[in-house]
């Protein structure tokens, strides 16, 4: 595959159909019923992997495709986008950049040092960027503020309206800020916290972190559960209304939990888990692994994979699952837009450009950033591979996966894990 290129696979076994099996699928409007217990979870698996052997036809759901990708000069760090898809923040180097839907850069800024994350409150009102300082944007690029610590930040996120921005420190605590940066909450976590979620009103936080532990806290009071992985878990997701947290971990696996702490599943993949996310009822969850793109539905089946040719480093996704943003790393330094809206992909080729420079700010502070360089042509623009699909992989292949997942599905996180 050559550079740039982006490879959809389909998977037709983790689609089950059928009028004899009675199975919770996803709806035109996404919802489904989740009357399945932890202890059925396997047993429905091992149905479906039964539908998957005598044929039954796939469902009708679409694939998630290339819309664009702009390149940038440096690795994807971390990306975040509005409830509506109408704006994108992505973290590369030590520039932040903010895009419309349609791939334009609106404005693109430096700040005094890599990018470890980035946020966006869900209407798009603000942005908040965690480097060596924590700083707040509105979202025409105007700096709002800055917090400064002896430490590094390292993941930023905010809720509805900006009304909270929570995020975590390389000294091992929790903060919450408002907008008028008073600090309203810290919480000692005793280790580095590597990604943080919070709900959309702000009264739930997900945290995962270097002890190898998924902490869910309740705002301002403390933790409610935690559970272990194995390995340092890089990134964690929450639903817009906290119902369910997903996690990815270096040990591999991709974890679904509820937030009453319920560990439904875990999904083994091939590589470390950078980044996860996950829409509206947890009806589809995303993994980044390797130079791979995970689509798994509610169950942990595998929907899709989509193949980049650089690393995936950073994932997120509107609560509804019209719009996927996916940032790539060392081999693809772009950042892509995906939708499975099959209107929006009819008679449309991807289109790949390299983000141009935008005209400079009246700035002078030293906290305030400077305008970052335009790209390496020569290195950032790449075509994409729309029709780079396998329609179906061999029989032996996909039942293999879906053993490999049961097998990992009947295990649950670490019991003796002490928080």
């Amino acid at each position: 595959m050559s550079f740039g290129e982006v490879a959809l696979t389909r998977s037709t076994a983790g689609r089950p159909g059928g009028s004899g099996i009675t199975w919770a699928m996803r709806s035109g409007s996404r919802t489904r019923s989740r009357e399945v217990g932890r202890f059925l979870t396997p047993l429905l698996l091992l149905c479906c992997l039964s539908v998957a052997l005598c044929g039954v036809a796939a469902g009708a759901e679409e694939d998630y495709a290339p819309l664009w990708g702009v390149g940038v000069n440096d690795a994807v760090r971390s990306v975040a986008i509005t409830q509506d898809g109408s704006r994108i923040v992505a973290g590369a180097g030590s520039g932040i950049y903010l895009l419309d839907r349609q791939g334009n850069v609106l404005w693109k800024i430096l700040v005094g040092s890599r990018v470890n994350g980035v946020g966006i409150s869900p209407e798009g009102s603000y942005i908040g960027v965690a480097a060596d300082k924590l700083y707040l944007y509105d979202g025409n690029g105007s700096l709002l503020w800055t917090e400064k610590t002896t430490f590094i930040y390292r993941s930023v996120a905010l809720s509805s309206n900006g009304t909270y921005i929570a995020a975590g420190c390389d000294n091992g605590a929790v903060y919450i800020f408002d907008l008028d940066k008073k600090q309203l909450w810290d919480y000692d976590m005793g280790t580095d916290g590597y990604g943080i979620a919070i709900s959309e009103n702000g009264r739930k936080i997900a945290v995962g972190c270097d002890d190898q532990g998924v902490y869910y806290l309740n705002s301002r009071e403390g933790e409610s559960w935690s559970y272990g992985t194995g390995n340092l878990v890089k990134s964690v997701a929450l639903t817009p209304d906290a119902r369910f947290v997903a996690a990815g971990s270096y040990d591999r696996c991709v974890y679904l939990s509820t937030g009453e702490g319920e560990h439904l599943w875990k999904y083994p993949t091939k590589d470390a888990i950078i980044a996860v996310a996950l829409t509206n009822e947890a009806d589809e969850i995303f993994a980044a692994s390797g130079r791979t793109v995970y689509v798994l539905d509610w169950t942990g089946a595998e929907l899709q994979k989509i193949a980049l040719s650089g690393r995936a480093e950073s994932l997120a996704v509107t609560p509804d699952g019209s719009f996927l943003v996916v940032g790539g790393g060392d081999g693809d330094r772009f950042i892509r837009l995906f939708t499975d809206d099959a209107s929006l992909l009819e008679g449309r080729e991807p289109v790949e450009v390299a983000a141009n420079e935008t005209g400079p700010q009246n700035q002078t502070a030293s906290d305030t950033p400077a305008r970052l360089p335009p790209p390496d042509n020569g290195t950032a623009t790449a075509g994409v591979n729309a029709s780079a699909r396998d329609e179906g992989a061999p029989l032996t292949s996909q039942v293999a996966g879906w053993l490999e997942n049961i097998v990992a599905l009947l295990f649950k996180p670490q019991e003796d894990f002490l928080a």
